[in-house]
């Protein structure tokens, strides 16, 4: 039914306050789960080199006659790999008349952006680091680039029609080649944690995106689980978040920052971030009524030993 005729309404007035209430509501997307759990480390160039090695296999013929001269083996040198930092930064610009007037939800727009500003660049590096990108060489006005998890592990990996494998080659890492996807089952990822362990690895970590958690949590070897106390309604378990193998437990995460068709089979000991440049903000050259800014860092992806980790890669 209308209002009275010459009713007065709010859609009238003109000296109404505004209700804008004093909070800021952001969605937590920045939960990194790779990069929390490796270690760290320092890089002293833009280029960082290791060396890796391997105890190889038992030898069952290993019975010698009394009194026998030792012949020496031969030595296995070790190999070197590498991996380039990566520079990270986030600008942003505000003018003096934004950060002098009084707002809500915040008191200074510069100190909310670099909070801001902090969180994105952090999800960037998780999404870098989890990831398919391949190291490269600054080149004109190519960037450097640091490779990312998929792009090193080789050994041990489950791969659909037309897949191939990455890894370190001529000083980069290259990209792996993504093959047919097919529904991911506990089969494919048992597969691969024993070729982790038969390579020596012991892996504790099973990294996936949103879908692929929710097919771990269903597969067929995992029972469903409910919990009945007492006095309490029932409780439906629906999620697993640890898995107990044959060849050791994992903690099963789902990221935000994986690519989504892989389940990532991680030793966090074989993995670190070396910081050329920790993050910093720094206030850039003034050139108007403004004031510019950017947090910046420098870091690259240590891969202590691949063999140590797997995936199970080209799922739907």
């Amino acid at each position: 039914m209308a209002a009275p005729v010459n009713t007065f309404i709010t859609n009238s007035a003109v000296g109404n306050r505004e209700s804008l209430h004093n909070i800021i509501t952001i969605l937590n997307r920045d939960e990194t789960p790779f990069i929390s759990m490796i270690g760290s480390g320092q890089a002293d160039a833009t280029y960082e080199e290791w060396q890796l090695d391997t105890l190889g296999n038992a030898d069952t013929n290993n019975s010698n006659l009394e009194g026998d001269e030792s012949t020496a083996s031969p030595v296995v040198p070790t190999v070197r790999a590498g991996n380039r930092t990566q520079i990270l930064k986030k600008p942003f610009t505000i003018s003096n008349t934004q950060e002098a007037i009084k707002k809500a939800g915040r008191d200074s727009e510069i100190s909310y952006q670099t909070a801001l500003a902090g969180r994105r660049v952090k999800m960037d590096l998780e999404a870098i680091a989890c990831q398919n990108q391949p190291s490269m060489a600054q080149s004109g006005a190519v960037t450097r680039k640091m490779g990312g998890f998929e792009s090193w592990v080789a050994t041990n990996v489950s791969r659909g029609a037309g897949g191939a494998s990455g890894g370190f080659t001529g000083g980069n890492t290259v990209a792996p080649t993504d093959g047919t996807q097919r529904v991911s089952t506990e089969p494919l990822l048992k597969t691969v944690i024993k070729s982790v362990w038969t390579a020596g690895g012991k892996p504790t970590l099973l990294l996936m995106g949103g879908t692929q958690k929710q097919a771990f949590s269903a597969f067929t070897g995992i029972a469903t689980q409910y919990q009945e106390p007492k006095g309490k309604a029932a409780t439906v378990i629906g999620a697993v978040d640890r898995y107990v193998s044959d060849f050791g437990t994992f903690n099963a995460m789902a990221s935000r920052f994986v690519r989504g068709r892989e389940i990532e089979v991680i030793d966090p000991t074989l993995w670190r971030l070396l910081w050329l440049r920790e993050w910093k903000k720094e206030e850039l050259a003034k050139t108007g009524d403004a004031r510019k800014f950017h947090i910046i860092g420098e870091v690259t992806l240590e891969s202590r030993n691949e063999a140590g980790n797997g995936i199970v890669a080209d799922l739907t």
